[in-house]
C-alpha cells in the first residue's frame, strides 16, 4: 500500500511542472482591465489551432496575441480598437462570433435557406410517393 501511494506522489511530482497555466504573465494591476482583457482573449481565435479562442491554447500564436492585446489595454485602446485592430490585420476569420454584414450574410442565413429547401423537397416527395399509391391498382399477391 505503501509502495502505490509512493509511486502515485512519484507520478504526481513528474506530472506538476505539466500543468502550469497557458497565460503565464501576472495579472493587471487594474480589475477592470483584467475583466476586459479576460474578455477579449476569449473572443478572438487562435489561427494556428482548430477553433479555439487565445485564452485556451498553449500556441506561440496565441501568446503574441494575448501580449498584443494586454499592451493594448495598458495603452489605453478600448475593446472596440482592439477588435478592429485584428481583425484589419487578420481578417474576420479571427473573431469566434462573426459580425453581420453584407460579406458574411450568407453564413448566417445558409441554414434557414436550406432548411425550408430540405422541408419543400421533402413535402413534394411525400405528396409524389401519396399520388402513386393513389394511382396503384396492382395486387400483390
Amino acid at each position: 500500500m505503501r509502495l502505490r501511494a509512493g509511486l502515485a506522489l512519484a507520478l504526481l511530482c513528474l506530472l506538476a511542472p505539466l500543468a502550469r497555466a497557458i497565460d503565464a504573465a501576472p495579472p493587471l494591476e487594474d480589475p477592470v482591465q483584467q475583466q476586459r482583457y479576460i474578455a477579449l482573449i476569449h473572443e478572438l481565435r487562435c489561427l494556428k489551432c482548430q477553433g479555439e479562442n487565445i485564452a485556451d491554447t498553449p500556441a506561440l500564436f496565441a501568446q503574441d496575441i494575448r501580449r498584443q492585446v494586454r499592451e493594448m489595454i495598458m495603452a489605453g485602446k478600448s475593446d472596440h480598437e482592439i477588435i478592429d485592430y485584428f481583425v484589419e490585420r487578420y481578417g474576420e476569420i479571427i473573431l469566434l462570433k462573426p459580425r453581420w454584414s453584407a460579406k458574411n450574410a450568407w453564413l448566417w442565413l445558409a441554414p434557414g435557406v436550406f432548411l425550408v429547401f430540405g422541408g419543400f423537397v421533402a413535402w413534394r416527395v411525400v405528396r409524389a410517393r401519396q399520388a402513386l399509391l393513389e394511382t396503384d391498382t396492382e395486387d400483390v399477391a
